[in-house]
């Protein structure tokens, strides 16, 4: 139970109705002229001065405190903890001001809104970056290469994934480690999961690998089908939702989507694929939007019955893997 703050200041109740009613509007205008949910909260925060941030952020994404409070359950039950039930009377506390929700609150408030602590107005940001600009972009991650927090992001993803995961790109050998090959299993006997990897005998991936270190682990293309391919689908063959596509074209970066966030992995040049960036980012975005477009490209090419022009002209080909 948090302390009383000293920021809260009493409103009553037609003033908080009117506040409502235009937070409303700001969100539908908001709506209508295709601006992003944190856009919609910089405007409610200008057109309602006595809001605070949290309760800015509830009404720009039209939710009742109740759906704020089950969306916290949901990530409580996801990551195999006791839902909390946090009443609404709990919620308006924290909203206005009079309460100040534990750290570990504060954490899950972050992750249902998908935001930042300072954004909700929970501290502040000394970092000096245009954080309203890498808002309104939705990039809510940044990774500077294949690490053990990047890995852990990615596990934790993948674990909560209600609709969907997309995995595009060189394909990793970390794929086929025990733990993420059992949970991409697991996983695949409830939601489409649908991994892409370059075909290991392309030009392509020849090409990818001339400019990578002598050492990179995976360049040999009979070890990569052993070691990884097989594992996955042998996987696929034991899960309904689980499919293992190939595709013979250059790509310059990986992108690993998971319900609506998407991760992209840049591929450099001298630099091993996992030396890349990570870039996370969240949906009604135009940056999530240009890779979105890329991916479901990529499931229309591999469940036409015949490839389109023009990519029938240019040998572009997607197709089911099951063995070599």
């Amino acid at each position: 139970m948090g302390a009383v703050t000293t920021a809260f200041t009493r409103i009553d109740r037609a003033t908080r109705r009117k506040m409502e009613r235009t937070a409303r509007d700001l969100r539908l205008r908001g709506i209508r002229e295709g601006l992003t949910t944190a856009q919609i909260v910089d405007r409610i925060l200008k057109g309602v001065p006595a809001a605070q941030p949290l309760q800015a952020h509830r009404w720009a994404h039209g939710w009742e405190r109740a759906e704020v409070s089950t969306r916290i359950d949901l990530l409580y039950e996801a990551d195999g903890l006791a839902p909390p039930g946090i009443s609404d009377a709990e919620l308006c506390r924290w909203e206005h001001g009079a309460r100040r929700p534990s750290d570990e609150r504060i954490d899950y408030l972050c992750r249902v809104y998908a935001t930042r602590p300072d954004l909700l107005g929970f501290g502040r940001d000394y970092s000096g970056a245009m954080t309203g600009h890498l808002e309104g972009a939705g990039l809510v991650d940044l990774f500077p290469q294949t690490n053990t927090a990047s890995k852990a992001d990615l596990i934790t993803r993948v674990r909560n994934a209600r609709h969907h995961v997309t995995m595009f790109g060189l394909t990793r050998n970390f794929y086929a480690v025990d733990e993420v090959l059992e949970l991409f299993e697991a996983k695949g006997r409830d939601v489409p999961v649908r991994i892409y990897a370059m075909d290991p005998y392309c030009d392509s991936r020849r090409d990818r690998y001339r400019i990578e270190p002598a050492e990179a682990a995976m360049e040999d293309p009979d070890r990569y089908v052993r070691e990884i391919l097989r594992p996955l689908a042998q996987a696929a063959k034991r899960t309904r939702h689980l499919e293992i596509y190939l595709y013979d074209f250059p790509c310059s970066f990986a992108m690993e989507s998971i319900d609506d966030t998407i991760r992209v992995m840049l591929y450099g040049h001298g630099k091993r694929g996992t030396d890349g960036p990570i870039f996370s980012f969240t949906s009604d975005t135009e940056y999530h939007q240009y890779f979105d477009d890329q991916l479901r490209w990529l499931d229309r090419m591999a469940t036409a019955a015949d490839v389109p022009e023009p990519w029938l002209s240019k040998g572009i080909k997607v197709w089911p893997y099951t063995t070599y």
